[in-house]
């Protein structure tokens, strides 16, 4: 790879395979000019655009924004990556490096702003929101500024956004508040109350993301088996709580969202809800 341009010490515009990628490394652009090649082995994280638009979109934001906000932004999801055990796509860096920019800028100006579901996104996206805990420290580290915790949610819808395909905002938006109704329902249904570490509540929280999602964006389920009648009439008599928790989840759903809960959706969320209810006693 040959360096195109040099942002700074530690961000660089290169070609590989004809193509233009932003590359990340602590010193990879030291002392380096265009034309030169690339140190491999200082290479942190590649860059490679989906799109005619990102790199003309990360140039203009390059000439806004110092670039040690990129450095933070990659660093962050590199972290979140790990922790997460996922691939976000390109477009997060340009939108993380934003967010944090603008962020840092409204501290500074008094102008700190509110996080209205803050407390759904602890609830619903626990892990994501602990990594967006870490992603304050790193910006604390890097530009001695402590952000409002309503920023670690923020943060942690940004991953959220980004693993939701075809999705944006509002869809996303819509998807917190379908499961946190959902949860709602099984804990005023069942005076159910569960510790976020239990993992028969995680399990369940992941398996409503899918469901919340495939509602959310209209995806059919095409999950229906042969034999899901028998185990879902099975189910209704061995276990009646669970059974008339998802009833009511299903009225819920096909009142908010215009979409019938399938039975095979069914039979999924009362082996989850009656996993809570056996380690809840």
């Amino acid at each position: 790879m040959r360096i195109k341009k040099v942002f700074n010490n530690n961000v660089l515009l290169a070609e590989k395979n004809g193509r233009e990628v932003v590359l990340i490394g602590k010193g990879i652009g030291f002392k380096k000019h265009t034309g030169d090649d690339v140190e491999q082995q200082q290479i942190t994280k590649i860059y490679t655009p989906e799109g005619d638009n990102w790199i003309s979109n990360f140039q203009s934001l390059m000439a806004d924004i110092e670039p040690e906000y990129f450095e933070v932004a990659s660093q962050i999801i590199e972290l979140a990556e790990q922790q997460l055990q996922t691939t976000f796509n390109v477009y997060l860096l340009i939108s993380l490096t934003d967010h944090i920019h603008f962020a840092v800028y409204r501290h500074h100006h008094q102008m700190d702003i509110h996080n209205e579901i803050l407390w759904e996104t602890k609830r619903i996206y626990h892990r994501e929101f602990q990594v967006g805990m870490q992603a304050l420290a790193l910006i604390k580290k890097h530009f001695d500024v402590t952000l409002l915790e309503d920023e670690a949610g923020f943060i942690a819808m940004k991953f959220v956004e980004n693993s939701m395909a075809d999705s944006n905002t509002d869809q996303t938006l819509a998807m917190t508040k379908l499961i946190n109704d959902i949860l709602n329902i099984v804990k005023y249904q069942l005076s159910l109350t569960m510790p976020d570490e239990s993992v028969s509540l995680q399990r369940f929280l992941v398996h409503l993301r899918f469901f919340a999602e495939r509602l959310t964006l209209k995806r059919p389920d095409q999950s229906q088996g042969a034999d899901d009648d028998f185990l879902f009439e099975h189910l209704s008599k061995q276990y009646p709580r669970a059974f008339a928790c998802v009833q009511k989840i299903a009225v819920f759903v096909k009142k908010s969202t215009e979409q019938t809960v399938s039975v095979n959706e069914r039979i999924y969320l009362i082996m989850h809800i009656q996993r809570m209810l056996n380690e809840n006693q």
